[in-house]
């Protein structure tokens, strides 16, 4: 297949594209100033043609970044019109309605030219570790105590930096060399993408991206709507209960999807209404959680792009946890966004279920700040991730303590020593942890750490935000496999209520206690094979008692 001169192979310029995102995410970690990008990763980068569709993007980005590209794309071009855009333009925006649905993750975008004639843009995106507002708090109750919202502005005007909101940024940030670091370091990535693109387009003697656009585009569409053919036609529901801090009952989220040929409907009908809590999750983020679940059993091999989206349906009553409503608080939207992925697996579970795990207690992924202030009167504060196990496989075990599916990474001890006055004592897998089956879930870990003595003002406490899960309602198995282990948040050995919005203060010597959940485990625990115990016994997974009760393992 070529693209628009029949002498250049499309199959030559697609791999180009996407090392082109790949190369922006390396500027990206090279430039910026914070953990955030450095360490955790929880960042990406892609490209889009000048109608704002998604051509390629980084595999290096997070999944709830990238997920939400092409609804960003189309917001963009909406509020920018093609026409409008000019060499040296750069776009700017974090309303998490028209993003990825939290007021931390900003998107930049900058426009590439070919002749004069733009051809498309680079985009990409950074949580950033502060955007005012409360510190990442578990207990805000609208959008407006969650930082600075930007709507979608020009951050450039054809190479001239607009020093107002620079400047109005700044003042409202609390660690602004960080955060005008990272920004910065956004604005080069975009630079360095563009710069590629349109070494590309010259390269290959291309003055548009158009018919390239639409060819690669129409394979990953043509690969996604061949993986739903092969699914049966039909109708199924899950739903799940949710614990949210402040609410006395668990809430539900449900699902109802339909499969029509090669066309899915996904209808969140039944899904509680939207709370005063920052987990309600805008659209943008919930249609990535169901792309991803589908994509993974339709078509993981082709590259993502716009094409996956287009055989996808979403309705969700407004008003809804998984479509709230302006102004509604939505910091943690991961804690119920990540579980729209969980109740997809779940579906497709009852469709074909030799292609997905077991629950996962990394759906949904641990995100938590520790903040306080130093002897010398600074503010500082850690932005971290926590993983639990990934659910049994299909033929494997589950994956310990690991990033499934968002794809990000855990902050080094080293990092969160280095940056908060916090001294770990353990973090370690927590044998028994991952749901008995054929194929065992993946364990848990074990975080531990306490203050430093001299690290934190006297009087002042450390204190601890973010957003949980699995704590009442453990990862459950499939094919008859056992549940994972709940996970617990303890302080001097003794536990806080179970929340999926903790929020606690702690003072020097006190000994916080983080326990993450086990996947759940896939088939008959009466099928696992003998080495397989063994095997688990000598690594230290399982315990001789765990064994002697999940497997009925005796030596």
């Amino acid at each position: 297949m070529t693209a628009s001169n029949s002498r250049i192979p499309l199959d030559v310029i697609w791999p180009r594209l996407i090392a082109i995102a790949d190369e922006m995410a390396t500027t990206m970690f090279r430039t910026a100033f914070s953990h955030d990008v450095v360490e955790v990763h929880d960042m990406s980068t892609g490209l889009l043609d000048h109608r704002g569709y998604l051509i390629a993007q980084t595999w290096l980005g997070a999944t709830g970044h990238t997920g939400c590209m092409p609804a960003f794309g189309a917001n963009l071009t909406k509020a920018f019109p093609p026409a409008t855009v000019r060499p040296g333009d750069v776009f700017i925006c974090n309303d998490p309605w028209l993003c990825n649905g939290q007021t931390a993750d900003i998107f930049i975008t900058t426009p590439a030219f070919r002749n004069g004639r733009l051809i498309g843009f680079a985009v990409n995106t950074i949580h950033h570790v502060d955007i005012g507002g409360r510190k990442g708090s578990g207990l805000s109750e609208e959008v407006f105590e969650e930082g600075l919202i930007i709507p979608m502005l020009r951050l450039y005007k054809e190479g001239e930096p607009n020093e107002e909101l620079f400047g109005l940024i700044r003042r409202n940030v609390r660690y602004s060399e960080k955060m005008i670091g990272d920004l910065r370091a956004q604005v080069a990535t975009g630079w360095a993408g563009c710069q590629a693109m349109e070494t590309l387009c010259a390269e290959f003697k291309l003055d548009s991206l158009l018919d390239v656009a639409d060819e690669l585009i129409g394979r990953t569409e043509a690969g996604i709507r061949a993986g739903l053919r092969d699914l049966p036609n039909g109708q199924w529901r899950e739903e799940m209960l949710m614990d949210i801090d402040g609410i006395d009952e668990p809430q539900p989220l449900a699902v109802t999807v339909t499969i029509d040929g090669d066309e899915l409907t996904a209808d969140f009908t039944g899904t509680a209404p939207q709370v005063r809590r920052p987990i309600n999750c805008p659209l943008n983020f919930t249609r990535a959680y169901v792309a991803i679940p589908t994509k993974m059993v339709c078509d993981p091999a082709l590259p993502n792009n716009q094409g996956t989206y287009r055989p996808l349906h979403l309705t969700a009553p407004e008003g809804t946890i998984l479509n709230p409503t302006f102004p509604a608080s939505c910091f943690w939207r991961l804690s119920s966004g990540m579980l729209v992925g969980e109740l997809m697996f779940r579906i497709f579970a009852q469709i074909v279920p030799d292609r997905v795990p077991a629950d996962s207690g990394s759906l949904p992924t641990w995100q938590f700040y520790v903040t306080g202030t130093r002897p010398n009167g600074e503010d500082y504060a850690l932005h971290q991730h926590a993983f639990g196990g990934m659910g049994g496989r299909p033929g494997r075990d589950g994956l310990s303590a690991v990033s499934f599916p968002y794809n990000v990474r855990d902050v080094s001890i080293e990092w969160s020593e280095h940056e908060t006055p916090v001294l770990y004592e353990a973090r370690q897998l927590i044998p028994d942890s991952g749901g008995a089956g054929t194929f065992r879930g993946g364990l848990g870990q074990e975080l531990i750490f306490r203050a430093y003595d001299s690290g934190t003002a006297d009087g002042q406490p450390l204190v601890f935000a973010g957003a949980a899960g699995r704590m009442r309602s453990p990862p459950e198995g499939l094919g008859g496999g056992g549940p994972g282990a709940l996970s617990t948040i303890e302080i001097n050995g003794q536990p806080i209520a179970p929340n999926s919005s903790p929020e606690f203060s702690f003072q020097k010597g006190d000994v916080v206690r983080l326990a993450l959940p086990g996947g759940g485990g896939h088939g008959d625990p009466a099928s696992r094979a003998r080495e397989n115990i063994e095997a688990d016994l000598k690594a230290g997974y399982v315990t001789s008692d765990g064994a002697r009760r999940d497997y009925g393992y005796d030596t």
